[in-house]
């Protein structure tokens, strides 16, 4: 499974949900390859006659519709953003031979936000998901999917079930070791923490 050999879950941990781009986004991709496809054919017999050059100019469009919509389905395949019962992993493909993988754990997440756009994103309902950690060293960010609304709903939920499920993570001895790596810090980074603690306790307030 394409999910397994690229991440490895942690122990109890769940895939939950996977997300791709909504494929009416890929319309005017659908567009082409079918002009692609289509287009050789009102001028076959005129080409077959031609010879072997219209043989080819017969072929070439028909060739690059076939790399076009391989191309589209690979990467509507390989690009994921998949929520687990721990954690928000975005599987970035740019290329046949780039991948970027990004996660940020529920407890770093500091805000999600969904953001429809556009009339077209207004009236089939797709949009961007953004996701924001705490330090800022991290930003997730989902184009063109279906309901981004919901989805930053369902995130928050998540999330919230999670601290509640694991606060106790967050206390004694991990809070003691926090308290110590204070210590170790320069005024730039103490001055970081102080704003993401001030968020936090406003948060939770």
């Amino acid at each position: 499974m394409l999910i397994q050999k690229k991440i490895k879950l942690k122990e109890n941990e769940k895939v939950i949900a996977l997300v791709r781009r909504y494929c009416i986004t890929f319309f005017w991709h659908w567009i082409l390859i079918t002009v692609l496809f289509v287009l050789p054919f009102f001028f076959m017999f005129y080409l077959f006659k031609q010879g072997w050059w219209g043989q080819i100019l017969f072929f070439i469009p028909l060739g690059v519709g076939i790399i076009i919509l391989i191309r589209t389905a690979f990467l509507w395949k390989r690009n994921l953003f998949v929520i687990t019962t721990h954690r928000l992993v975005d599987m970035d493909q740019s290329g046949f031979f780039e991948t970027t993988i990004s996660e940020v754990p529920y407890d770093q997440i500091e805000d999600v936000s969904g953001k429809v756009k556009g009339f077209w994103g207004t009236i089939f309902r797709f949009g961007t998901l953004s996701i924001q950690t705490g330090s800022g060293k991290v930003q997730i960010i989902v184009d063109k999917i279906k309901q981004p609304h919901h989805l930053q709903q369902d995130i928050n939920e998540r999330r919230e079930k999670y601290l509640s499920k694991y606060s106790h993570n967050f206390s004694g001895d991990v809070a003691d070791v926090i308290i110590d790596k204070l210590y170790e810090l320069e005024l730039p980074e103490l001055i970081r923490v102080k704003k993401a603690l001030i968020s936090r306790l406003n948060k939770l307030r």
